[in-house]
C-alpha cells in the first residue's frame, strides 16, 4: 500500500489495564493501515482486544485503569495520540465517530432522540438553531425514522430503532472515519439486514472509511474489503476479504471457519476450536494460540512469532505458514 493513499495508520499499539491486583495485556503490538473509503473488519472472540483498539483510536479509554504503553495512531498523517484533549474534542464527531456496542445504554434516557443528534451537530457545525433541528430531523429520516419522532425519548423506541438513532448520531457530521463496534448485536435478522444496508449506503455516498468490529463472519463477508483476525490482543492474520475467506492460513482463522455450518456439506458435527482464550493477565510465551492449536510444536511454545507476508497483502503470524525455522533454547 502506498503511503500517499494511507488514510489511517496504527503503529505498534500496546494497551494495558493496570490495577493493584493485576495487569491485563489487552492490545499487544497492533499495526495496520487503511485507505480512504475502505471497510476493515476486526474479527475475534470476546476479550480479544477489538473494542480497546477502537477506543484507543477515538481516545476514549478510561485512564486509569487503561494505560497506553506505546504506539502511534495517524489520521491523514496527524498523530492523534499527541493532540491535546481540546484538539481531540474537535476530531471526535467531526472526523471520527463511533457506534457503541449497546444502543440500550448508549443513549441518554432523559433527552429526546432528536436533541441527542442535534447536540452533536451544534458542537461541530456553526449553523443557526433552526437549521440544527432541521439537520437532525433529516438524519432521522436518513436512518429510516420519521422526523415527527424527534421529540420522543429512547424508551419509546425498539432496539433496532435505538440502534438507528445511535447511527444517526455517529453520522450527523459526515465523519471521515466510522468505528462500528458490533452495530448489529442483539438485533433480529431483519433489522440487522436493514442496519447493514444503511451502513453500506452511507459508505458509498460519503466515502466513509469504516472499521467494523464483529465476531460474525457473515457480516464481514457482506460489509468488508479487508479483514484482520484478532487473538489475545494481536493480529494473527490479515488480508483482503478474498485472502481470508478463500485462503485462510492461520490455524485460528481455519478454526473460526470450521465452526460455521455449511449448506453444501453434510456433516454430523462442526469443528469448533478446543479450549478457551488465554488469560490476558498471564499470556503464554511464544505463540498466544499454541495452547489451543492442533498443529502446535515445541517451537511455537517458545518462539516469538512475527506477522509475515505470505502472499501480496496477505499476512499471517504462524511459524509453519511463514516458514521460519527456529530452535528452542533449553
Amino acid at each position: 500500500m502506498s503511503e500517499k493513499k494511507t488514510f489511517l495508520q496504527v503503529k505498534d499499539l500496546n494497551v494495558e489495564y493496570v490495577t493493584k491486583e493485576e495487569t491485563v495485556s489487552a492490545v499487544n503490538g497492533i499495526s495496520f493501515e487503511l485507505e480512504k473509503g475502505r471497510v476493515l473488519g476486526l474479527v475475534g472472540e470476546t476479550g480479544a482486544g477489538k473494542t480497546t483498539i477502537a477506543r484507543s483510536i477515538l481516545r476514549v479509554l478510561q485512564e486509569p485503569p487503561a494505560v497506553l504503553k506505546k504506539g502511534e495512531i495517524l489520521l491523514d498523517g496527524k498523530n492523534l495520540l499527541k493532540l491535546s484533549e481540546e484538539e481531540m474534542c474537535k476530531v471526535r464527531g467531526e472526523k471520527i465517530t463511533m457506534i457503541f456496542q449497546d444502543p440500550m445504554t448508549s443513549l441518554n434516557p432523559v433527552m429526546s432522540v432528536g436533541d441527542q443528534i442535534a447536540e452533536v451537530i451544534a458542537l461541530h457545525d456553526n449553523i443557526p438553531k433552526k437549521e440544527i433541528r432541521k439537520k437532525a430531523e433529516d438524519m432521522l429520516e436518513t436512518v429510516g425514522i420519521p422526523a415527527e419522532r424527534y421529540d420522543e425519548y429512547p424508551h419509546q423506541f425498539s432496539g433496532g430503532m435505538k440502534q438507528r438513532v445511535v447511527i444517526a448520531i455517529a453520522l450527523a457530521c459526515n465523519p471521515q472515519l466510522l468505528l462500528a463496534d458490533e452495530p448489529t448485536t442483539a438485533l433480529d435478522v431483519t433489522i440487522q439486514a436493514q442496519v447493514l444496508e444503511l451502513m453500506q449506503k452511507l459508505n458509498r455516498e460519503n466515502n466513509t472509511t469504516t472499521i467494523l468490529i464483529t465476531h460474525d463472519l457473515g457480516v464481514v463477508a457482506q460489509m468488508c474489503d479487508e479483514v484482520a483476525i484478532i487473538y489475545a490482543g494481536e493480529i494473527v492474520e490479515s488480508g483482503s476479504l478474498e485472502d481470508i475467506f478463500e485462503n485462510p492460513a492461520h490455524p485460528y482463522t481455519v478454526g473460526l471457519f470450521g465452526a460455521l455450518p455449511k449448506l453444501n456439506e453434510d456433516v454430523e458435527w462442526l469443528s469448533p476450536i478446543d479450549g478457551m482464550p488465554p488469560d490476558p493477565t498471564n499470556l503464554p510465551k511464544g505463540c498466544k494460540f499454541s495452547p489451543r492449536c492442533p498443529k502446535v510444536t515445541g517451537q511455537c511454545k517458545c518462539s516469538q512469532v512475527e506477522l509475515k507476508e505470505i502472499s501480496p497483502g496477505h499476512k499471517c503470524r504462524c511459524l509453519s505458514d511463514v516458514g521460519r525455522k527456529q530452535i528452542c533454547p533449553d
